[in-house]
Parts: structure tokens; C-alpha cells; sequence
């Protein structure tokens, strides 16, 4: 089976993650983009292997998964400076080389030592999801953008990556120059910041992003105003965050499952989010499909 995305051709292996790509850069009401929060974690250790190929098998579009930079230059999974809430090991990922990393064995949710799982690199991760679901690339941002674009040129990922990052545009290209044409880049729209609307603006005449985390403590903050309003009209894709109360005024995974999925994540479609992270992704992925909120354009 050949799907065609422009003028590139992707065999079936690779059809799901080209989908994915076309559908976030034309958000729509009609498919809600289905984001998981350092892989299936209850599933399986956080940002594992085996927790990004459960959210492979259940659907998902994204996974939000933490990278950090060791001491001989690799980049792992990992969403603390230390390895010791995760694995059975201690110390700082910076101040490890990757071969006494591996020499870990990463802790379920509960903190349970007995894993037989490793922690893999960003480019074990990459080689995983290749054509079948896209990243979302978090403790990068201010950092290791160099580092993690590298790992994705060579394992031919660099469309599956989203970049992400607080800082403004100017900024950003202070950091990284032209880089910044090469990758995908969701700008975060933070209700602490004060200057959030000019953030958004700023991003609009440099590079234009299509899609925002939007990140908002009320229902009268000022990036939620934003994604009603202006992201709206501009056609940019709006991503709310279900984690806890701060980040989506309180309509979060624990009320969807307390006090039902219509007050929390229904609510968040209202509010026009095209885009819901989750720390539940079967249940959001059965809430999508009955609801109808899974319907992905056809890739040209």
C-alpha cells in the first residue's frame, strides 16, 4: 500500500506516522490528536520501550517522552536529573557514561526494582516508533536541540520529532540559527508568563508553528484566551494538557475518570483544544472513538 504526502511516498511501515504529521499540520475538530505522557507508564517502567510500544498497540499519535544528555554525549530516557526515582541505580545522568546507565534496570510505577528493562537512548526510541507514531521531545529545549537532531537525521526520524520549549523566538534563534527551519517546534503558551501574547506573535511572523501546548491555571487565562481567539483564526493547533489542575484549569485525567470524561476532556474539545496529553490513554483513546473525535483526514 502506497500513501502519498505531497510529492514523498511512504510504504505502509511508514503510512501511520506520515498521517499523524498531515493531521497535526491540519487540526481539525473531527480527530482529536491522542498525546501520551512518558508512554503508558502504568503499564509498563516510564518512558521504557515497552511503555512506548503499548501506546503504539493502543493508538496513540504522540508520546511525550524526557531526554537527558549522559556524560560521554548520549542522550537516554530519562525524566529526572537523577536515575535514582526510575531505576535501581543512583546519581546524575550527566555525571554517567551510557554503559553504567544500561547497567540499570528501570523501576515500574510503584517503584518496584525487579524490571529486566534498560533505559533506552533517543535513538533506540527513534529505530522503535520509525513510521508508526510521533515524539514529543521534552527536556530538550534548551539544550540539546543539536544533540537530539543528529540522533534523528541518522535514524531518518527528523519528521516524527516535535520540539518544544518556554523561551521566545528571538531567543531561540540566538540559540540555534537556521536550525530552527529544520525541525518541527511547538512553542508552550504558560499562564506565569507575562508576556505570553507576544511569545505567540513572535513565533507567528518567524516560523509560523502548527500546533501550541497551551498551558493554563483558569478559565480566564490568558493562553486559553489565546487559543479561542487568535490561534483559532490562524488555524494553529491547540494542546491541553489532562495532567493535573494548574495546567488545564482543572479538567484533568482524575475528573475524567471521578466525575466523567465529559467534564474534563469534553470540555477541553469545547474550549477548541485539538490535541488532549493524558496520563490514561486507553480510556481517552475509547472516549475519542466513541464520541466520533477520531477521524483523520485522508493523506493526499
Amino acid at each position: 500500500m502506497q500513501i502519498v504526502v505531497g510529492q514523498e511516498s511512504h510504504n505502509a511501515s511508514q503510512s501511520k506516522a506520515a498521517q499523524i504529521l498531515y493531521q497535526l499540520k491540519n487540526p481539525t475538530a473531527e480527530y482529536i490528536v491522542a498525546i501520551s505522557h512518558r508512554g503508558d507508564w502504568r503499564y509498563a517502567p516510564e518512558n521504557s520501550l515497552m511503555a512506548i510500544q503499548r501506546c503504539i498497540d493502543l493508538g496513540i499519535d504522540v508520546i511525550e517522552l524526557d531526554f537527558r544528555l549522559t556524560k560521554d554525549g548520549y542522550l537516554v530516557a530519562m525524566h529526572d536529573t537523577t536515575v535514582d526515582r526510575t531505576t535501581n541505580g543512583s546519581g546524575k545522568v550527566s555525571e554517567l557514561t551510557l554503559a553504567e546507565i544500561k547497567q540499570f534496570r528501570l523501576k515500574n510505577a510503584a517503584g518496584v526494582r525487579h524490571s529486566n528493562q534498560q533505559v533506552p537512548t533517543l535513538e533506540e526510541v527513534m529505530n522503535l516508533v520509525k513510521g508508526k507514531v510521533m515524539v514529543n521531545l521534552d527536556k530538550t529545549e534548551s539544550k540539546w536541540v543539536r544533540e537530539s537532531y543528529e540522533v534523528l537525521k541518522k535514524t531518518g526520524t527528523v519528521d516524527h520529532a516535535i520540539f518544544k520549549g518556554n523561551d521566545d523566538i528571538k531567543v531561540m534563534r540566538q540559540k540555534y540559527g537556521s536550525l530552527m527551519d529544520s525541525i518541527i517546534y511547538m512553542p508552550k503558551l504558560w499562564y506565569k508568563n507575562p508576556k505570553v501574547k507576544e511569545l505567540y506573535q513572535g513565533f507567528e511572523k518567524d516560523i509560523n508553528p502548527f500546533y501550541y501546548e497551551t498551558i493554563f491555571d483558569t478559565e480566564e487565562a490568558e493562553p486559553l484566551l489565546i487559543a479561542k481567539s487568535q490561534m483559532k483564526t490562524n488555524g494553529d493547533g491547540f494542546l491541553a494538557i489532562a495532567l493535573w489542575d494548574e495546567l488545564c484549569a482543572g479538567r484533568t485525567d482524575e475528573m475524567a475518570l471521578l466525575e466523567g470524561p465529559d467534564k474534563a476532556w469534553g470540555w477541553l474539545v469545547e474550549q477548541g483544544a485539538n490535541a488532549i496529553m493524558t496520563d490514561r490513554p486507553a480510556e481517552l483513546i475509547q472516549y475519542l472513538e466513541n464520541k466520533g473525535l477520531r477521524t483523520m483526514k485522508t493523506v493526499n
